[in-house]
Parts: structure tokens; sequence; C-alpha cells
């Protein structure tokens, strides 16, 4: 039995990359395409669910950044990787992208290689998150959350399972709220959960 291929989603207003990703990328998975962060973002509301999705950054209308803002406030959106593919090469546009929430950030022109080892990385650890789902805090499960998350987020997560809330966090870790609460949000799109509620749960083993 043939096993199904994973989905993604490739953004890009150029038509080009967006041809060459079809071509790339075919083979192996299933691949939408968009050509603007507003077609990406209906076609997610209209019940499309990618396994991974591959954004441009600097886009005319709606930016990487931008479709990132709203993929959080989309149900069943939060959760999905995303993998910003971009020719913005600053390092401080890198920053940007990984603080959005994205899981990593690749420039153009990329290699073809890492890019296909990123997304099978990314693609399978998701697979993973979702196959632990509300199992107990065991070994397996703490040492794929310390692989998923980094270490303030672990040290955040830590804190939640131990019942405290944000406030208590930040002055425990003397972090400031604002920045806690953005490590309580990337930490529920990394484990694919869409509440503070859920997260809870999740860390708790419930």
């Amino acid at each position: 039995m043939t096993e199904e291929k994973s989905l993604v989603l490739v953004v890009d207003d150029d038509p080009q990359l967006l041809k060459t990703a079809a071509l790339l990328l075919n083979e192996r998975y299933t691949v939408s395409l968009a050509d603007s962060g507003e077609a990406a973002l209906d076609r997610l509301r209209r019940g499309l669910q990618p396994d991974l999705i591959l954004l441009d950054v600097d886009m005319p209308g709606m930016s990487g950044y931008e479709v990132m803002s709203a993929l959080e406030k989309l149900t069943g959106a939060a959760h999905i990787p995303v993998v910003f593919l971009t020719g913005l090469t600053e390092e401080a546009d890198e920053l940007r992208g990984l603080r959005s929430g994205a899981v990593d950030y690749i420039r153009k022109p990329f290699s073809r290689e890492v890019l296909l080892a990123r997304m099978a990385m990314h693609i399978e650890r998701g697979k993973q998150l979702r196959e632990l789902g509300r199992a107990g805090m065991g070994e397996k499960r703490e040492q794929l959350l310390r692989e998923t998350l980094t270490e303030t987020e672990w040290k955040v997560a830590q804190l939640l399972a131990e019942g405290y809330n944000g406030k208590e966090i930040s002055d425990k870790l003397h972090y400031s709220y604002s920045h806690v609460k953005k490590r309580l949000a990337s930490i529920r799109k990394k484990l694919e959960l869409e509440s503070s509620s859920e997260l809870k749960r999740f860390l708790a083993g419930q």
C-alpha cells in the first residue's frame, strides 16, 4: 500500500518560483500553490490542511509576516509549521521571521537538498507531536519537547506545567509579561495547540 504524500502549501508572488517549487517537490509531496498571502489564507479557510507551509516574506498586498499573524488567529491553522523561503538575507529579517513563529528561515537561492532535508525534518516532527498527543510526560515525550522548544520556551513550559500563570512566570524568570505571552504563543504553535488551557492540559499529561 502506497503511503499518502504529505501536503505542502507554497506561497509566493513569483510565478517562476511557484513553477520551480512544483517541479522540485511533486515527486515527494502533494503540492498546493498560492500566489499571494490572501489566496493562501482563503484556501486554508476553505479547509486546506497542509503539513507544511513554504512562505515568502516580501509579497505585495500581504507580507509573510502578516500571513503569520493571520495564521495564529485562524482556527485549525495555528499548528501548521511554516518555513520562510525568501530573498531577504539580513540577520534582522531572519530574526523577525523566527520570532514571528516560523520553524525555519531559508534564503534564496537555496540548495535543493538542504531545502528538502529541512522540510522533511519539520514535517516528521509535526507528525511525531500529533502521534504523542496527550500521552503522559514520559521520557520520550519530554525529549521531543526539549528538541522542539527553545531553552527559554522549555523553561516557560516547565513552570506552566507546575501551575504558574503568565505573570508569575514573568516574575520568576525576570522576563517581561509581553515576552512570556509571545513565548507561550510560540509553544502553542509548535505543539499544534490553539489555547492556553489546551497547553496546560498537554503539559500536565492530561
